[in-house]
């Protein structure tokens, strides 16, 4: 029999609802994910579980949320929880987005009766406990993080409650009940916290779940406290086996009166610690207890049977339990949800040996009495093994194909298609080639098609197809259409620009380009760092990796770090690492080295270094979007790279301003241009000033228009007005050519019609001059307070629980804006206040501490500063920074196209900023020619196509390999998404 689920359509309003009643998201994406949940909830009524896959940025989160809603609805009346599994780092964003989800996408009031009813639990203790509470007032929808369950026991009252079990199954002396009342405090760290030894005496003699009262009444627990034992242990305690507790207890107690040493008291701590942690597992492997959904978020991480995390799913005595025995050995969540649902954004990624393993974990759902899925057990894991074979034979067409692709030649390619377009009629040609490798090319792909068609779906046994399990969307090449955009053509929503083209400021699409050039002096350690990868490509021994030649690439500081730190320097992406042992080369790999850091400069010298050709031409164009108004994202391998872009941008914006402000002035001298910037500021910042006033009224109106943000009205304002005084904001944005403008500054207060003329010049600035994507500042002060009037909202419905931080969401957004207004320090680099680059560009490292991290992400997430933002891989994943930037640099590639994906997303998501301003995300792909940079740019753009062809496809990272790699023809774009399984659940028919 099915679960009595139903999709519930008629109170969800996916998409949400704007302050002026209109949906938050565009309609296309809105119906994508209502179709996507509810044909999720579909299947979930018959079937153990599905992995949502959908791309990154797609909102997989709000669609998971729309299932748990409809499965709540479903069961309100005495259903079991629902329970959410999260890596630690997301638990308060997932418990944040549903608190916002029951506001923004249901209908009013009809999820009132789940108001303090969704919770977090951190460990299995407070996980009971509230399953423990009465029926009209328990937990319906629990939070987790993936973690929880993997913990040590740290509760002393379960550590309590262990001994008095123990001594309920054996008889101890008056001695040995006296040791204990007088330790018991000191070996559960209790002692001194009103754990007396007589009261310790009344526990042992009562049932711990009669403890609360008598606890209360000693001051110990308040009255509205959670009883310290919960009752899913006190159900268990006659099937543990106590033994070595009693043993502890008996044995390693002290008995002697008097100090004890340090030693021996940790000793005995120590032997009853392990007793009581040997007892807790047996508790969780033996607690009672059913979630009719689980929800777990990063679902690849499941991939290894050796995890912690996959361990709670499945166990190597798989077999043994789907026959009944009773001697297997089960993992923690057996039988423990009625169905589930596993969320990823990377399936693919996944090896098919993997993604089966992933997918078996639904195996563990509770697979008996009315509600169990339509089929047994036995029969899902035969369907697996079924699509197994068949994702084996795909994977191994694609192999095949990937083989004899690299086999193809230009002049094969233009033959086989009997025409001068490359690849023309190749998918719907009849007649044969003349060329033998375009004839087994051609069959090759037939065979992936015919695989792929056989792995994705089956008519006749639905549960023997990857579309059964597995539901992807990817995300749509043109930006999603307004209801006013009725004509006119599609903006695309990426558009690359490769190599050289980052040297110039257009936004047509650049897929591959010439990589940046270098001449001179210049060329010469390059070339010899390309000689030296060619000479280890032909190496007839051992594969090797010259990661000097990367680091040179990326910059002149990462490559003297490769150089001396050669054992340690390893891509966080590789897959497969290169042999340490180096093979015999014509000239040594040292020699190579040697000569290249004679010949570039010392990373003391900053202004050299500077002079690096992919360095300078990141600065740059950085630099330049930056003057227009644009915020830049940068993503750097190397930490002495993000170190040395952050100097140099500094740097530059710093010479950038002073050349704009005499320029806008017409003064000849920067020093005398700056004095005048910092009087601008100083006029906007004296409370008598006209100016002043100017801008109190400017911002007082945006801001009139959000009721909501009137309590933070003050905080807002200083966070706008101080951004405002600013150089970086003055010289950019500013009249500064306007004489009007010029004469009122210049004047002080006596010619009121020279400072109204003065002041009338700024208020048209403010509303008419524009960004590079076409916001005025105003539109930008707009956008920014109608983002904090959401963030307000939500302040108004979320939570806090007493263990959070009590910041509010807006208080927690406005403090990291301002801070980073007025403090330069990210932890990697302190700036002068005096500079006129203050507070623009930062660093973010995996050594910066995590508060200014998340600061830092906050802050670049408004239209303030930070403006250009440095990060190493550390930003990723998991983090939002589109709303206000549309611009991404990715310095260092990766050779995990996945990575890259990955770091593009935190620009590419729902609501972005290049959906509000209708411009094109910029992905710049800079590379120098020739070198290493080029070769993993032309390896990249290779494995990209072949990325979801062959499912988790690794590659060897040696010279040799990634030179072949690298001279590899590009799959077509039509041949790949012919090969690409097709999972989708919604289809828009509509022009993008």
């Amino acid at each position: 029999m099915p679960v009595e689920w139903t999709f519930a359509g008629h109170i969800l309003q996916l998409g949400g609802k704007a302050v002026d009643g209109t949906s938050e998201i565009a309609a296309a994406d809105a119906r994508r994910q209502t179709v996507t949940a509810e044909a999720i909830v579909d299947h979930l009524r018959t079937q153990p579980g599905m992995i949502l896959a959908d791309e990154v940025g797609m909102g997989k989160t709000y669609v998971a949320l729309a299932v748990v809603a409809s499965v709540l609805a479903s069961t309100k009346r005495n259903g079991d929880p629902v329970v959410v599994m999260v890596p630690p780092g997301l638990l308060g964003k997932w418990r944040r987005e549903w608190q916002r989800f029951k506001a923004k996408c249901t209908v009013a009031g009809s999820f009132a009766w789940m108001d303090g009813r969704d919770k977090v639990a951190t460990t299995p203790t407070e996980f009971f406990k509230l399953l423990d509470d009465p029926p009209a007032k328990r937990a319906r929808l629990i939070f987790l993080k993936t973690s929880c369950f993997a913990q040590g026991l740290g509760d002393p009252w379960i550590k309590l409650a262990f001994i008095r079990y123990a001594r309920s199954h054996t008889k101890m002396t008056d001695e040995e009940r006296k040791r204990i009342h007088k330790w018991a405090g000191e070996l559960t760290l209790q002692k001194g916290k009103g754990l007396s030894p007589d009261l310790i005496r009344h526990m042992m003699k009562t049932d711990p779940t009669d403890w609360k009262g008598r606890l209360v009444d000693e001051g110990v627990l308040d009255e509205g406290d959670d009883d310290p034992v919960p009752l899913h242990l006190d159900r268990c305690k006659d099937s543990l086996d106590y033994r070595e507790l009693i043993d502890v207890l008996r044995n390693e107690i002290p008995g002697r009166s008097g100090a004890l040493s340090k030693s021996t008291l940790k000793s005995a701590r120590q032997q009853f610690n392990d007793a009581c942690q040997g007892l807790y597992w047996q508790w969780l492997d033996r607690v009672k207890w059913k979630a009719s959904l689980l929800v777990l978020d990063e679902a690849h991480h499941a991939k290894n049977d050796s995890t912690r995390l996959a361990g709670l799913f499945r166990s190597d005595d798989l077999t043994a339990l789907v026959e009944g025995r009773q001697d297997a050995k089960h993992p923690d969540l057996w039988q423990k949800a009625d169905r589930m649902l596993f969320l990823t954004a990377t399936p693919f990624q996944l090896g098919h040996d993997e993604l089966i393993r992933v997918l078996r974990s639904f195996a563990a759902v509770a697979w008996a009495g009315s509600e169990a899925p339509s089929k047994s057990r036995e029969d899902f894991l035969k369907s697996l093994e079924v699509l197994k074979a068949r994702l084996n034979e795909n994977r191994l067409a694609g192999r095949r194909l990937d083989t004899l692709w690299g086999r193809m030649s230009p002049d094969s390619i233009r033959s086989a298609a009997g025409s001068t377009e490359p690849f023309a009629g190749w998918l719907d040609a009849t007649q044969p080639s003349p060329s033998l490798v375009v004839e087994e090319v051609r069959t090759a792909i037939a065979e992936g098609r015919r695989s792929k068609v056989a792995a994705e779906r089956d008519s006749v046994e639905p549960w023997n197809g990857l579309n059964h399990w597995v539901v992807r969307h990817n995300r749509p090449t043109n930006l999603p259409k307004l209801a006013t955009e009725t004509n006119g053509s599609a903006i695309l929503r990426r558009v690359p620009r490769a190599g050289v083209a980052i040297q110039d400021s257009s936004e047509e699409s650049v897929s591959f380009s010439d990589g940046l050039t270098i001449s001179g002096a210049a060329a010469l350690p390059f070339l010899l760092s390309a000689r030296a990868q060619a000479e280890l490509a032909v190496a007839p021994s051992a594969k090797a990796r010259a990661f000097f030649a990367e680091g040179l690439s990326s910059s002149y500081e990462a490559f003297h770090h490769t150089r001396d730190e050669r054992n340690n320097v390893r891509d966080d992406h590789d897959e497969e690492v290169a042999d340490e042992v180096l093979p015999e080369i014509v000239v040594p790999l040292e020699w190579y080295e040697d000569h290249i850091a004679e010949l570039i400069p010392q990373k003391t010298k900053t202004a050299d270094c500077y002079g690096h050709p992919k360095v300078r031409a990141v600065v740059e164009r950085a630099v330049e979007l930056w003057l227009t108004g644009e915020k830049v994202l940068i993503f750097a391998f190397y930490s002495q790279t993000v170190k040395a872009l952050r100097d140099h941008l500094r740097r530059e914006v710093d010479s950038r301003l002073a050349s704009l402000a005499a320029a806008r002035l017409g003064i000849e001298s920067a020093e005398e241009a700056h004095a005048v910037v910092v009087r601008v500021g100083n006029r906007f910042n004296d409370p008598d000033s006209p100016f002043q006033k100017a801008l109190e009224a400017l911002l007082n109106a945006e801001l009139a228009g959000y009721p909501a943000l009137k309590a933070s009205h003050a905080h807002i304002y200083q966070a706008l007005a101080t951004y405002v005084r600013t150089p970086a904001f003055i010289t950019r944005f500013m009249p500064l050519e306007d004489p009007a403008f010029r004469e009122a500054i210049q004047y002080g207060e006596s010619r009121s019609e020279v400072i109204q003329a003065g002041v009338g010049a700024f208020a048209s600035s403010f509303a008419s001059r524009v960004d590079g994507s076409g916001m005025s500042m105003r539109e930008r002060i707009h956008k920014f307070l109608s983002f904090a009037n959401e963030l307000a909202l939500e302040s108004a419905i979320v939570t806090v629980d007493d263990d959070e931080d009590n910041k509010s969401p807006l208080a927690e957004y406005l403090d990291a804006v301002l801070g980073r207004i007025q403090d330069d320090d990210d932890d990697s680099g302190r700036q002068s206040r005096g500079s006129r680059a203050f507070g623009v560009v930062r660093a973010v490292l995996g050594e910066t501490k995590r508060d200014v991290r998340e600061r830092l992400m906050l802050a670049f997430n408004s239209p303030l500063f930070p403006e250009l933002l440095v990060s190493s891989g550390v930003l990723g994943e998991g983090v939002d920074l589109h709303r206000f930037c549309r611009h991404l640099i990715h310095h260092d590639l990766c050779w995990n196209p996945s990575s890259l994906e990955q770091r593009t997303g935190r620009l590419d998501r729902i609501h972005c900023k290049a959906e509000v301003a209708r411009r094109p995300i910029i992905i710049y792909l800079p590379f120098i020619a020739g070198s290493a940079d080029e070769k993993m740019f032309r390896v990249v753009r290779d494995r990209e196509r072949w990325f979801q062809v062959v499912m988790g496809q690794k590659f060897e990272l040696d010279e040799r390999t990634t030179e072949n790699l690298a001279s590899r023809i590009p799959l077509p774009s039509e041949i790949a998404s012919e090969l690409l399984f097709d999972l989708r659940r919604w289809r828009d028919t509509r022009d993008a």
